[in-house]
């Protein structure tokens, strides 16, 4: 779910507005911030300190973390947009090639896509971009669950 901010920090590209999601884990990592296209969901953050390893690049994990709450954040959009109810989503896939370091400082974003949008589970891909360049390609299959609150 995305809601509107009312001061938007200046390095947030634009076209980003404040995303929230319901579990505490993501909203600790975050914030994050959504861009919904046409075709694509954008989530994304200024990667700070506690997300990087030891050599001030993304932790692998965080990668990970970053690639699953994106595609999953674009399955819900797409779902609505089509007009199915709001369900849970879960993951039971999620595929990650790591391709280069994102470093400290840099906007991280996943741009996601959902390649086939089912009753019960969604295909979805995208590419991770550190400052615009690639850093990691993700898929994933989210299961729909029951009705969500």
């Amino acid at each position: 779910m995305a809601l509107t901010h009312p001061s938007i920090p200046d390095d947030v590209p634009e076209g980003f507005v404040l995303a929230t999601h319901g579990g505490a884990y993501a909203q600790e990592l975050g914030p994050f911030w959504s861009k919904r296209g046409e075709a694509e969901v954008s989530l994304g953050l200024r990667l700070q300190p506690r997300h990087c390893n030891s050599v001030g690049a993304a932790h692998g994990g965080f990668l990970a973390t970053l690639a699953d709450l994106g595609l999953i954040h674009a399955a819900a959009v797409m779902r609505e947009r089509a007009g199915w109810p709001r369900h849970q989503l879960t993951t039971v896939n999620l595929a990650l090639d790591y391709l280069a370091p994102a470093r400290e400082g840099c906007w991280l974003e996943i741009r996601a896509e959902v390649t086939r949008l089912g009753r019960n589970l969604c295909f979805t891909e995208g590419a991770l971009l550190a400052d615009g360049r690639r850093v990691a390609r993700a898929s994933g299959v989210m299961a729909v669950l029951g009705p969500r609150d």
